[in-house]
């Protein structure tokens, strides 16, 4: 099988849809504008099964640059086992939006989740189970962090904003063979409906600490702010130097 592609119809904030194409003839013949990406063809997968992970964070300042990590994520999963061979975004596309729309395969992996979701804390106890509970806190964290922040270093000076205002993202991540991340999308004003277990146990603490970090840390900075993490702040143009704040990268 030939080199796959994803193509992502895009609106201002969100995907309107997603496909896997393996034939030049039939990508050139696309009539819309979409957002191409080489397809990861050899994914990390836990039973059989390909995953991505939504990592959340905050941006309380584009000037300076100030960016949050949530320690908490969730881990998504297909609702059909991997393969190359068919290109079915039910195979492919781990959207929430999606999956939940389908039927598991009677064929899956009897210690794959009903509602195809893990906490990351779940993530890292399956981690734990293969022998490669180190790989949380020195390859998949330190490459998440790392990711995030150039990503909005780049984008910062085109970004149109409002001081003391505040912004939450979703960014969706996959893993190769050798655990390290790959970027995929960032996404303004996440979907954070608590639709599943794992978003009503996630969701609710997030809200709460992201109201510590928007509120309480301004007055402040000792306070508690839960789960958040400041992992980049930019020190004033004046002083021509940045401060970075990362823990294990």
């Amino acid at each position: 099988m030939g080199a796959q592609g994803m193509f992502r119809g895009k609106t201002k904030v969100q995907v309107t849809g997603i496909h896997c194409r393996n034939d030049l003839k039939d990508i050139c013949s696309l009539r819309r504008k979409w957002v191409s990406q080489k397809y990861i063809e050899r994914p990390l997968l836990v039973y059989g099964t390909k995953i991505d992970l939504r990592q959340h964070f905050l941006i309380t300042d584009w000037n300076p640059l100030t960016i949050w990590f949530y320690k908490h994520s969730f881990i998504r999963f297909s609702s059909q086992p991997y393969t190359v061979e068919r290109l079915d975004t039910a195979i492919h596309v781990c959207n929430n939006s999606i999956q939940r729309k389908l039927k598991n395969a009677p064929n899956r992996h009897p210690n794959l989740p009903e509602e195809n979701m893990w906490h990351s804390d779940e993530f890292k106890e399956y981690l734990c189970t293969i022998g490669k509970e180190q790989v949380w806190d020195l390859i998949i964290i330190p490459g998440m962090k790392k990711a995030l922040i150039q990503t909005m270093k780049a984008a910062e000076e085109n970004v149109m904003y409002k001081k003391n205002s505040f912004d939450l993202f979703g960014a969706d991540f996959m893993f190769g063979e050798n655990f390290q991340p790959w970027l995929l999308e960032i996404n303004l004003k996440p979907d954070i409906i608590k639709d599943t277990s794992v978003m009503e146990k996630l969701v609710p603490p997030m809200v709460e600490d992201m109201l510590r970090v928007v509120i309480d840390y301004k007055d402040d900075p000792n306070c508690n702010v839960g789960g958040f993490e400041l992992i980049y702040k930019h020190v004033s143009a004046r002083q021509e130097k940045e401060t970075l704040i990362l823990m294990n990268v």
